[in-house]
This record gives C-alpha cells, structure tokens and sequence, in this order.
C-alpha cells in the first residue's frame, strides 16, 4: 500500500513537471515568433481589447489575471506603437478607457494566425480522437 502511494506521488510530480515544461515550451516558442512584433504579454492585452473594446485597465488586468500597474506598463507601450488609444469618460473624467487601433486590430489577427499555425504544426502528429482524449483529461483535472 505504502509502495503504490510513493508510486503515485511520483507520477503525480512527474506530470507537473511535464506540464510546467510543455507550458514553458509553448511560451518560449510563441514569443520567439512574435519578437518581431511584440512580447507575448503585450498581444495577450491586444487580444483581448479586439475581442472586447473599449475597455477599462482594471476589466483587462483581471481577465488576464495580472495587476494594474503590469497593465499600466503594457498599454503605455501600446500606446506608442500605435495599436491602442486611451479615451476619459465623458461621464466621469477618472475613467480611461483603452480601445484598439485598427493597425492593433490587424497586428493582432496576424498574431492570432501566426499562433494557430504553430499549435497546428505542433499537434499535427495527433489524430483528431487523441486531441479529444488530452482535452477531456486535461478537463477532469479542473
């Protein structure tokens, strides 16, 4: 009994760690292929803003689950490069709201592209069925 738990908790740890590595993978593969365009952290904001915009900073910190002040940071650079503008309330001039740029808007399509074709060359030696048992598994962990 004893020896089948040890067992467990080995693979237990095997497999975050294998999680934590493939994670870490995709991250560092996908912001190699963004370099030319912007950090990783930068697109995810962008992202979200094409889906959804205007914004408040605080709607977007919390959806990407990052502080205010790291939102603060990303957009200023943002705004520089043109991908996205802030505008004040007209109701309540504390509030800024941060809307995409049509030039944010084709940027991060590109990116969005660029990241799909990576994930399909990355899964491409996967059948359709062993796809849908790794979703499922990954599923049942949450």
């Amino acid at each position: 009994m004893r020896e089948e738990r040890e067992e467990r908790e080995e693979l237990i740890l095997d497999l975050s760690a294998g999680f934590r590595q493939l994670f870490r993978m995709f991250q560092t593969e996908v912001n190699e292929l963004f370099t030319k365009y912007m950090p990783y952290n930068e697109f995810v904001v962008l992202r979200v803003l094409k889906a959804k915009s205007p914004q408040m900073a605080s709607q977007i910190a919390y959806e990407v689950d990052v502080t205010s002040s790291h939102i603060t940071a990303v957009t200023d650079r943002l705004v520089k490069k043109g991908y996205m503008t802030r505008k004040r309330s007209d109701s309540d001039r504390r509030i800024v709201y941060l809307e995409i740029t049509e030039q944010g808007r084709e940027v991060a399509g590109k990116l969005e592209e660029l990241r799909l074709q990576y994930y399909k060359e990355k899964f491409a030696h996967l059948s359709e069925e062993e796809m849908k048992i790794m979703i499922t598994l990954c599923q049942s962990i949450q």
